[in-house]
């Protein structure tokens, strides 16, 4: 025990931070301040280590309020490494989890020594309970948190033009031939020039990493010899992940976003706060288990197992106020330290559960959280995306978020990808999903970026997997292949997997367009998967969580002529969506949440050129509609005359031109079985071909 330790005195610490100090380590001019949370502990230790993992010195917490425990050491440094240990009360309460044999990680830490690898020493209980856990527990790290932003901002997109695009930092830039092999998979491999130099060649505005805050591989997976690729299992909500880094995570997650911003990227981040990665109450043992496992997480009635609305073990009590507080410091120390634009949310319908009638938990639109999130400066005008879910009763909130956030819509994958592969489903269905879900989304109350489209995410098959596998092939997940979605509404046109018929190719390659067509064009706000564009594939895995390997990551092999055709679609596609706009600029009369008197005309119409009836809209067997948009009369914008024609059926299908627009110049600018038609096509009208859909415009010049 080397390390000099001199306590500042109770009184002295309260007036240094005008009352209670942070929680976490803290450095200032009287010494680093140590403080963490606990309402049940008896005692607490803080325990400093050397960077090879000896420990150097242990200080009990000597000072309280409330649930707040902290000591104040002088000569502590950034860079210094420690943990804790915590003691409960004798006799222990029911429930309650305390074991000071395990080195706890401060749930405030900013840096971690390394990852946590799952070892059995972390249980709590049983055979392993008296087993030290230190030599296997990565150890917090005191931060100075001082970086040079050299003057970059974030960068501001309308969120009328923005295009999320989802990327693994690992998986975008490992096989990458550009990037220098000593920063592929890495934060810093991510803001190469390269890389970026091919983001801004998408067109895509904002791009969302999947999580990079600390998490662990579980035992059952390391066992298999597989990973938890994905990083949904969280051991920390501040530290970013030393996988992804090559000396310093935390400088080098900051120099990608300062890198990224100033490309004019903006840049959100996948965020579990729904769970931890220490599983159920017999699991591991490594930092909010041990503090308090009472005050974190949410108990059945008598306190013998944790409720387990993720699927993992066990579920974040967010509405306590220490705990929501921990969540609301995380978030803004993303925003602010971090530079984040803003967050996806992993099954975010469990940050809205609240202890109701009669001791039920549930969804609450009205909860903490969100009033927290809502009147707090500094997250209310972040970009705020939910996933809409989670796993317990009554999980499934699409649409009962607040006004501020996005949601994530699998009613607009599902009914696109039933409309496209040739599923019974008419058109209502599909111009619902195109016009912004407004069955899902009130009208009143919610703007039409509301939904967020997509057709792919991490989650599910990729866009070229969808079009070429009839069923998943997830055998090499180790669970027999009964994991992941089976409900995929995929097709393989004829092939099941790789093909070199071009007959096949061809469906294949119409089908990817129609898909991207229609989620780049409709209202809301588009998510596009990486990759899609280059036609990655996962073999037919729809769930490769647990493959940090070639299934996962972007090839960067030279594009086939087949790839490069969908490439040439989707860039040419997103091209168009960001010079022009999107039907997201559309202001219709029965919309009131923008007081906007600019009302745009919007008709429907069948093949004859007429108006939609009411039988057309509930047959089943409808599958063309032509789409008309126009500004109104009195509009200062240029008068662009937008045609989008859906053809969903088997039979190509002539459109008759109405006989009041025959005299303007028609131009096609996207057409999904190929190159673009120039004008009308014939007396008949403007041909469009079985199963596509293409876009004309007439009016202002291009």
């Amino acid at each position: 025990m080397t390390t000099k330790a001199e306590s500042t005195p109770f009184q002295a610490t309260l007036n240094q931070f005008h009352g209670q100090p942070p929680l976490g380590a803290t450095l200032g001019d009287s010494g680093c301040t140590f403080a963490v949370s606990s309402a049940h502990a008896s005692a607490i230790w803080l325990c400093l280590f050397d960077e090879t993992g000896d420990e150097t010195g242990r200080f009990p917490l000597d000072q309280r309020v409330g649930n707040l425990w902290f000591t104040v050491l002088q000569d502590i440094k950034a860079g210094q490494h420690y943990g804790y240990r915590v003691e409960g009360p004798n006799p222990g309460l029911p429930g309650a989890c305390f074991n000071p044999d395990k080195l706890l990680i401060d749930p405030y830490a900013r840096a971690l020594s390394g990852t946590l690898e799952w070892d059995n020493r972390l249980y709590w209980t049983g055979h392993y309970a008296n087993e030290d856990s230190a030599a296997v527990v990565p150890k917090s790290v005191v931060t100075d948190q001082h970086f040079d932003w050299q003057g970059v901002e974030k960068p501001r997109h309308s969120a009328l033009n923005r295009v999320i695009y989802e990327l693994h930092v690992k998986g975008f830039t490992q096989c990458h031939p550009d990037v220098p092999a000593s920063l592929r998979g890495t934060y810093l491999g991510l803001c190469h020039p390269a890389v970026i130099d091919y983001l801004r060649s998408l067109h895509v505005t904002t791009l969302q990493l999947m999580p990079c805050m600390a998490f662990m591989t579980e035992g059952r997976l390391k066992e298999m010899g597989l990973s938890n690729y994905w990083g949904y299992n969280p051991v920390n909500f501040f530290a970013p992940d030393w996988r992804y880094a090559v000396a310093d995570p935390v400088s080098e997650f900051k120099t990608m976003v300062r890198t990224l911003h100033q490309a004019g990227f903006e840049v959100i981040l996948d965020v579990v706060y729904n769970h931890t990665a220490e599983g159920d109450l017999e699991g591991g043992m490594f930092s909010f288990k041990g503090f308090d496992s009472l005050h974190y997480y949410r108990y059945t009635p008598d306190r013998r197992q944790l409720l387990n609305y993720s699927g993992c073990g066990n579920s974040l009590r967010v509405e306590y106020p220490d705990v929501l507080q921990l969540v609301m410091d995380s978030l803004r120390y993303w925003l602010q330290d971090m530079q984040l634009d803003g967050f996806r949310f992993d099954l975010a319908a469990s940050l809205g559960r609240e202890e109701m009638f009669h001791g039920a938990i549930q969804f609450n639109p009205q909860a903490r959280f969100f009033a927290a999130v809502c009147q707090d400066p500094v997250l209310r005008n972040a970009i705020l995306v939910a996933e809409p879910w989670d796993v317990g009763e009554n999980g499934y909130q699409m649409g009962a978020f607040p006004p501020n956030w996005i949601e994530i819509n699998d009613r607009f994958r599902d009914g696109v990808r039933a409309f496209w592969r040739g599923d019974r489903v008419g058109v209502a269905e599909f111009a619902t999903r195109l016009m912004g879900s407004r069955d899902i989304f009130s009208k009143s109350i919610r703007p039409m970026i509301a939904s967020v489209n997509h057709v792919t995410c991490h989650d599910g098959f990729t866009l070229e997997d969808l079009v070429s596998y009839r069923r998943r092939h997830n055998e090499s997940n180790g669970e027999e292949g009964r994991d992941g979605h089976g409900h995929n509404l995929s097709c393989n046109h004829g092939e099941e997997g790789p093909t070199d018929d071009p007959e096949v190719l061809a469906k294949r390659l119409q089908h990817k367009r129609n898909l991207m067509g229609t989620l780049i064009l409709a209202r809301g706000t588009p998510h596009v998967l990486a990759g899609d564009e280059r036609g990655r594939t996962q073999h037919g895995n729809n769930n490769a969580y647990c493959h940090d390997n070639e299934t996962s990551w972007v090839d960067w092999s030279p594009l086939t002529p087949y790839q490069e055709e969908f490439f040439a679609f989707t860039t040419e596609v997103l091209r168009l969506r960001k010079l022009y706009g999107s039907i997201n600029h559309l202001f219709l009369a029965d919309e009131t949440f923008f007081g906007i008197h600019e009302i745009h005309r919007v008709t429907w119409m069948s093949k004859d050129g007429l108006a939609m009836s009411h039988s057309q809209w509930h047959n089943l067997e409808q599958k063309f509609v032509a789409l008309t948009l126009e500004p109104s009369p009195d509009s200062q914008e240029p008068r662009h005359h937008w045609l989008v024609l859906v053809n969903g059926s088997a039979e190509d299908v002539h459109f008759r031109m109405p006989e009041e627009w025959l005299g303007a110049a028609w131009g096609c600018v996207l057409n999904s079985s190929g190159v673009c038609p120039v004008g009308v096509m014939d007396e008949q009208g403007m041909l469009v071909k079985a199963l596509s859909m293409c876009l004309w415009h007439a009016g202002a010049p291009l």
